[in-house]
C-alpha cells in the first residue's frame, strides 16, 4: 500500500493547514471560497502524484459533481509540469465505451472529493479493464482512517485522513451518521 497524506508528508504544511480548515465539514464555508480551496490542494497533490509516476500521459476521471474542482486542479497542475492530461468526468460512477477507449494506455487517476465507504470508487474500478489496475492513483481531499486499508492495492493521495466518518446529506450539522454534502457545500445546493 502506498499513502501519501498532504497535510502530514509535505513541504507545504504551512500552505495546506488553512484550506484544509475551509474543506472540513464543520467549518460551514461554502460556495466560491471552497471551490478555490479544492482547486489549490488539487494542485499542491498533482506534484506529488507526478513525482510517483513513470508516465508523462494522464487520464484523470472526475467523480461528478463534488470531485470537479479538486480534480481540475490537479489536472491543470500536471498539465503545468508538462504532462498531457485527458479528464473525463464521470457520472453516476459509470464510464462509456467511448472514454475506456480514449483512456487506453494513459496512467489513470480516479478522483472524488471524499471517499467514505470507496463504493463509488469500487463500482467504477469494476468497469476498468484489469490492466489499467496497476498504474492507478486514487485522489481525494479526505478519507477515513478506517477506510484506508481499504485501497490497499492502489497509490492513495489525500490531503487528510479523518477520524470521522459520516454519510453526506442535506443537513447544516454533523449528526446521526450524516454530515453536510460536499457537493452541495461546493455549489451551494442545499
Amino acid at each position: 500500500m502506498s499513502v501519501f497524506v498532504l497535510d502530514k508528508d509535505s513541504n507545504c504544511k504551512i500552505e495546506v493547514f488553512p484550506l484544509v480548515e475551509i474543506c472540513k465539514s464543520s467549518s460551514m464555508v461554502m460556495g466560491k471560497e471552497l471551490r478555490k480551496a479544492h482547486y489549490q490542494l488539487g494542485e499542491m497533490i498533482s506534484t506529488e502524484i507526478n513525482n510517483s509516476s513513470n508516465s508523462k500521459e494522464y487520464a484523470v476521471l472526475i467523480l461528478m459533481r463534488a470531485g470537479l474542482c479538486y480534480g481540475s486542479g490537479i489536472a491543470d497542475q500536471l498539465e503545468e509540469l508538462g504532462a498531457s492530461v485527458t479528464i473525463i468526468f464521470i457520472n453516476d460512477d459509470s464510464i462509456s465505451a467511448e472514454d475506456l477507449e480514449v483512456i487506453s494506455g494513459k496512467e489513470i487517476i480516479i478522483v472524488d472529493a471524499v471517499i467514505n465507504s470507496g463504493k463509488s470508487i469500487f463500482t467504477l474500478l469494476s468497469q476498468l479493464p484489469e490492466n489499467t489496475k496497476n498504474s492507478l492513483k486514487l485522489a481525494t481531499t479526505v478519507i477515513p482512517s478506517s477506510s484506508v486499508g481499504l485501497f490497499d492495492d492502489f497509490k492513495l493521495f489525500t490531503v487528510r485522513t479523518s477520524e470521522n466518518r459520516y454519510e453526506g446529506a442535506k443537513v447544516n450539522n454533523i449528526s446521526n451518521g450524516k454530515g453536510p454534502d460536499t457537493g452541495d457545500r461546493l455549489f451551494n445546493t442545499y
